[in-house]
């Protein structure tokens, strides 16, 4: 077919975003099942995603899979938002290049785009063929959209000034009273990583304290302000591109760190003989104290590991639950359970296939602070691990 519209896009995925647009240009009237019928399953990059085009809500919690931003929805004329993939591999974009020829679309050499700012795209109209026209606002209507009625903000900001000097004047003279904040634990790591055993590993307490005699350094890290607990310095921040070509930023001890070297690694083995190694400690995961409820601050971290694990499709994890040594054992077993249970699920919440996430409590064994004496050392017990079983 003749091209109609030529597509200038300064990287991969931004080409691939116009080219949709494109298609709504020359067919405005499409739905989201003409879209996707258009574009079908067959050209979506490989293990990330079942469609290319998407509605907004179905990407919540793949946000870096997809666009995000308000100018890069793709709006239907019935008012539907969309959004579309945003990781493409070269095959995959050379793929959709070449299907799109059919509609006349077509996409201009990388070296013949004009040097618009970096993410940008441009559509243009070739031949015969010329850009839609949107209809004139009518006069009044448009007035109406200018108008604003500002008095309504300034008078609300002059509220809000008020009240808030109201409430300092009133704590200031120590006529209020601070609210009481809901304990809560950290489930914080030491400064090397845990090496806790598997149930079927027919192997002494005694000699795991051994071997992880080291770790109690993490009872003298300085004190969480929430449950007086250990916090664990993330190290120097490092650059690493991830395999859809974004640049993230780790702490050089953080748990995110550990796990993308180790399956990022062609040298990096799992070693299928002993269970007691490559532990990780995911040190942001909080719980309400003495219970099982996952806190919101810890979705962040939860949310970094599901990210990562969705980059390596073939891996597979395990989640260790431990506790102090405060409490009898069934207590502690139950709840360590259920803990390593509720941050599994949470996994699978965020697009991890349940069979790749398994989970196991252990209650108070293999302590990294063995003499479990203060509250710090026992807080550096109380803690999720995860372990790769399989890259």
């Amino acid at each position: 077919m003749k091209a109609k519209i030529r597509v200038h896009g300064k990287s991969q995925s931004r080409t691939a975003l116009g080219i949709i647009n494109a298609y709504l240009k020359l067919h405005p009237d499409s739905t989201l099942a003409d879209l996707q019928q258009a574009f079908p399953k067959s050209l979506n990059p490989k293990g990330f995603t079942d469609n290319i085009i998407v509605p907004e809500k179905e990407a919540i919690g793949n946000e870096k899979l997809f666009f995000e931003r308000e100018d890069e929805l793709v709006i239907l004329k019935n008012g539907e938002r969309l959004t579309v993939v945003e990781l493409w591999k070269k095959e995959d974009f050379d793929a959709i290049c070449e299907h799109a020829k059919q509609y006349g679309i077509e996409v201009a050499r990388s070296e013949g785009t004009k040097p618009f700012e970096k993410g940008s795209y441009e559509l243009e109209y070739l031949g015969e063929a010329v850009p839609p026209v949107i209809p004139p606002v009518p006069e009044d209507e448009e007035k109406k959209k200018r108008k604003f009625n500002w008095w309504w903000i300034l008078l609300l900001i002059l509220v809000l000034l008020i009240l808030l000097f109201c409430w300092k004047k009133c704590c200031s003279s120590h006529s209020c009273s601070k609210p009481n904040a809901t304990p809560v634990e950290n489930v914080v790591p030491a400064d090397s990583i845990a090496t806790p055993m598997d149930t079927d590993k027919n192997q002494s307490q005694s000699q795991n304290q051994s071997q992880n005699q080291d770790s109690g350094k993490a009872v003298a890290a300085k004190a969480d302000s929430l449950a007086n607990n250990p916090v664990r310095d993330a190290g120097d921040s490092i650059a690493v591109t991830m395999p859809d070509g974004k640049e993230w930023k780790f702490g050089k001890n953080s748990p995110e760190y550990q796990l993308f070297s180790f399956l990022n690694s062609e040298d990096a083995k799992v070693d299928a003989s002993d269970n007691t190694k490559g532990w990780i400690t995911m040190d942001q995961l909080r719980f309400e104290k003495g219970k099982t409820r996952l806190l919101p601050e810890s979705e962040n971290q939860l949310k970094n590991i599901a990210m990562i694990m969705k980059f390596f499709p073939n891996a597979n994890i395990k989640l260790g639950g431990y506790t102090d040594n405060t409490g009898t054992d069934a207590v502690n077993k139950r709840v360590s359970s259920e803990r390593a249970k509720v941050a599994a699920e949470k996994l699978i919440s965020l697009g991890i296939e349940a069979k790749r996430v398994a989970h196991e409590g252990y209650g108070s064994l293999y302590p990294v602070c063995p003499e479990n004496n203060t509250e710090q050392c026992r807080a550096a017990n109380r803690r999720i691990d995860l372990r790769v079983t399989q890259k």
